[in-house]
C-alpha cells in the first residue's frame, strides 16, 4: 500500500465515510468481540505489519468496525512516507 492510499483510508476513517472505504476495496476481519468493540483489522496491511488478528473465527466485521490500534498505527506510518 502506498502513502496516497494510506492517507485516503485514514481520512475516510476519520470522516466515517464508509462508502469511500468500500470503494477503495478495503478488506477487514474480526470476530464478534472485535465487531462489538470496533477493533477490526485491515487485512490489506498484513504484508506490512503481520497478522494481528488470528483468522480463527467467522468474520463479523465490516469497514464500519475498523479500529485495530496496530493497523491504524501502520496506516499512519505509511501515510507519513
Amino acid at each position: 500500500m502506498n502513502s496516497i492510499k494510506a492517507k485516503y483510508i485514514l481520512t475516510a476513517i476519520d470522516r466515517g465515510d464508509y462508502a469511500d472505504l468500500k470503494t477503495a476495496r478495503i478488506r477487514v476481519y474480526g470476530n464478534k468481540g472485535r465487531c462489538l468493540s470496533n477493533t477490526a483489522c485491515i487485512t490489506d496491511l498484513d504484508e506490512v505489519k503481520g497478522q494481528c488478528n488470528p483468522r480463527l473465527a467467522s468474520n463479523y466485521c465490516t469497514v464500519k468496525n475498523i479500529g485495530c490500534v496496530k493497523c491504524l498505527e501502520t496506516l499512519s506510518e505509511l501515510a507519513a512516507r
